[in-house]
């Protein structure tokens, strides 16, 4: 894990680099960029050099199991899996205007396509209970952006004084 840290911050530096060079950084290219570094590394790299026992898993749920299984290890890969995916719905709901919905949408579209290259990459495993923890995570970021929204918003109008309108005589 933090193996697989380090390189995410390595590639972050390695592509905000240029955009800084040539001008182009923005916090919203700086903040897609960290965040598909640390997505590609958490996902991808290290290399594993040993090969899984299994290539593909399709129960869903199998992590309960596994935890009563192998302990603490598979609750805490279910919840790094959803928190890999929060920045994820918090981005599409701030930026992308997507509704709850399209936002599970794309991080079930985008968890697929992790998940389907990982049967050709690096001896990881295709599994069917990432597809849900990455897209439920995903529509936590949502709901979590939407909750900061509305509060913000709250916290605004409350903390300008109202106006008494001026009195006609």
């Amino acid at each position: 894990m933090l193996a697989s840290i380090q390189w995410g911050f390595f590639l972050s530096v390695v592509f905000l680099l240029p955009q800084l060079f040539f001008r182009q950084l923005t916090f919203r290219g700086a903040t897609v960029t960290v965040y598909a570094s640390m997505l590609f590394a958490a996902t991808f790299l290290p290399m594993q050099t040993v090969p899984p026992r299994q290539s593909v898993q399709l129960v869903p749920f199998q992590w309960i199991a596994d935890t009563f299984r192998d302990g603490q290890i598979a609750f805490d890969q279910m919840t790094l899996n959803v928190l890999l995916f929060v920045p994820l719905g918090a981005m599409l709901m701030f930026w992308g205007r997507r509704t709850a919905g399209q936002a599970a949408l794309i991080g079930y579209g985008v968890s697929l396509l992790i998940e389907g290259s990982q049967l050709l990459w690096a001896n990881r495993i295709f599994d069917v209970d990432d597809l849900i923890t990455n897209t439920t995570g995903t529509a936590l970021g949502w709901l979590g952006a939407l909750a900061a929204v509305k509060v913000y918003a709250r916290v605004k109008t409350t903390a300008v004084p109202q106006r008494s309108l001026a009195r006609v005589r």
